[in-house]
């Protein structure tokens, strides 16, 4: 990774509505295109109809409304909930898909894939959205660059994807809170398939289905949501999720989110509640870096 410059390179792009916020696709063979989007809209309609957020008859809600008993789910938010427990797993519960219930509740869900069900514990609701985008990333760049045959990058809610083939240029990606927070963005060049994800504490909150609005990240230690310096941390790592997964950790870990950062070994970025910048890594350098 490095700082955007002005190679040029010619790319099929497109931009889209999705999940209240612009998604984006890019593909090194502008004549694959349409073979791409259509493999990353059945990606979305699956995560949608695994955990769509305004969605009451999803996988999700289902599960919270049976919390307590086992409810059938399908194979993506089988394997969404898998995934996110792995996170909350090696980041020692930082990364906690728990939204309301007692910290570490996320330990007591039961997965039985043979039985096709999911048991949520009482009294217990999970926030899987910021792992669902990052989720929902990877998958469609996985899917599209095997359908399309050729490089694609796909950026879902802070989220940016790339698979297949990368152009020599690189792919032109930027590190941001949202398009409300300009100021606080850097532009950047991914030059091997992998993801980049931004995780904050100033976005607007989801509401997770049956749930309610919570931050990106929480912190187990206190048992409260995180509050620390950092307005935001973007992550470099080979997929979405593992940079989405750093991310909300190190948020989580408030103070000590530098150092937690630098013991896993990825490259980031950390913007502070005052607009400057701190690098973790080899993540490039920053204009709103302190001198």
């Amino acid at each position: 990774m490095e700082p955007l410059e002005a190679g040029r390179a010619t790319f099929g792009t497109e931009r889209f509505p999705l999940w209240g916020e612009v998604a984006t696709l890019m593909v090194t063979d502008p004549d694959r295109l349409s073979a791409a989007r259509r493999a990353v809209d059945q990606v979305i309609a699956d995560i949608d109809a695994a955990c769509g957020v305004h969605r009451e008859d999803s996988d999700l809600a289902r599960v919270h409304a049976g919390a307590g008993r086992p409810v059938p789910v399908g194979a993506t938010l089988h394997a969404l909930l898998w995934t996110a427990l792995h996170a909350a797993e090696v980041t020692g519960g930082l990364a906690d898909p728990i939204a309301s219930g007692p910290r570490g509740a996320w330990r007591s869900i039961v997965i039985d894939e043979p039985q096709g069900t999911v048991t949520l514990p009482p009294g217990t609701a999970l926030d899987l959205w910021p792992m669902a985008t990052a989720f929902a990333a990877d998958r469609a760049a996985e899917l599209a660059t095997g359908q399309a045959g050729c490089g694609v990058l796909v950026s879902i809610a802070r989220n940016v994807a790339v698979a297949g083939p990368v152009p020599t240029t690189g792919w032109p990606a930027r590190a941001t809170n949202g398009h409300r927070e300009v100021a606080f963005s850097q532009d950047v060049v991914l030059r091997v398939p992998g993801g980049l994800a931004t995780r904050n504490l100033t976005a607007p909150q989801r509401t997770p289905a049956g749930g309610r609005g919570v931050p990106h990240a929480v912190d187990p230690r206190p048992g409260h949501h995180a509050r620390g310096p950092w307005r935001s941390v973007s992550v470099t790592a080979g997929s979405c999720v593992d940079a989405g997964t750093a991310g909300t950790a190190a948020l989580a870990s408030g103070h000590d989110a530098v150092d937690w950062l630098r013991s896993v070994g990825l490259p980031a970025r950390l913007v502070h509640a005052d607009g400057w910048v701190h690098t973790v890594g080899n993540w490039p350098a920053d204009p709103a870096s302190p001198a």
